[in-house]
């Protein structure tokens, strides 16, 4: 009778640590991948500051002001957009926030299968 008990005892155990040993393997909010940030430069809206800066970057997708420039030497009206810092941007959560939320990958895979001529 007392063999069988710590029998069932271990079994018990055994299956409290498989048990604990799955949830902590597909549980959604566990997890063990490192979690990546939405940086602006991999952004496809994201525009690179005077002399490549990325520091002093602007995002095209928040626009602050547009105007229709006039130089008064030559005569030639240029369109002339005026772009929030991505620093501003991420700053506030009206507008693109700490978790990037109109972030869209510059980048993407693409593959392309070549067919094998017979």
């Amino acid at each position: 009778m007392f063999q069988n008990n710590l029998n069932i005892f271990y079994f018990i155990n055994k299956m409290k640590y498989i048990f604990t040993l799955l949830t902590l393997l597909f549980s959604p909010n566990l997890s063990f991948k490192e979690v990546k940030p939405k940086l602006c430069i991999n952004c496809k809206y994201f525009i690179s500051g005077k002399n490549n800066d990325d520091k002093y970057g602007k995002c095209e997708l928040f626009k602050r002001e547009e105007s229709k420039k006039f130089e008064l030497v030559n005569g030639i009206r240029e369109d002339e957009t005026k772009y929030n810092y991505c620093v501003i941007a991420r700053e506030l959560e009206f507008l693109c926030g700490i978790e990037g939320k109109m972030y869209k990958k510059k980048y993407t895979r693409k593959v392309i299968l070549d067919e094998k001529k017979n």
